[in-house]
């Protein structure tokens, strides 16, 4: 499936607004029966604060039933990334593992480079 027929209706994030989970934790998805479709920051641009906001986004789809220690057997140290997050890393609640993994490591490491410049918010978000 293309990314574009996926119900963007249904984007949802980290935080209560989809600009605050794109943005700032870089990262929202749609849940499908089977999948995920996630959206992950790239590449980001100071505002007037200087704080950096994510401003260029990729995607990637992954299968709910994803075991993400088997996925990332690289990584040596579940237990500081489980005490880092907050949280006990399983197979179970994919979105928030992906979001830990992303925010300990970058996107790169979870997800890949991404080769273009990606796309931006509106781009991702359904207008009203």
């Amino acid at each position: 499936m293309k990314r574009q027929d996926y119900d963007h209706t249904k984007l949802t994030g980290m935080a209560a607004d989809l600009e605050t989970s794109l943005k700032e934790y870089g990262l929202a998805w749609i849940e499908t029966d089977t999948e995920y479709l996630f959206y992950y920051g790239i590449d980001t641009d100071e505002n007037e604060c200087d704080d950096m906001d994510y401003s260029r986004f990729d995607f990637r789809v992954m299968d709910k039933g994803l075991n993400v220690k088997e996925e990332y057997d690289w990584i040596e140290d579940w237990d500081g990334i489980n005490s880092y997050a907050g949280i006990y890393i399983t197979g179970e609640r994919l979105q928030y593992a992906i979001h830990a993994l992303l925010d300990y490591y970058g996107h790169e490491n979870i997800f890949g480079s991404s080769y273009y410049e990606g796309l931006t918010y509106d781009e991702i978000v359904p207008k009203d």
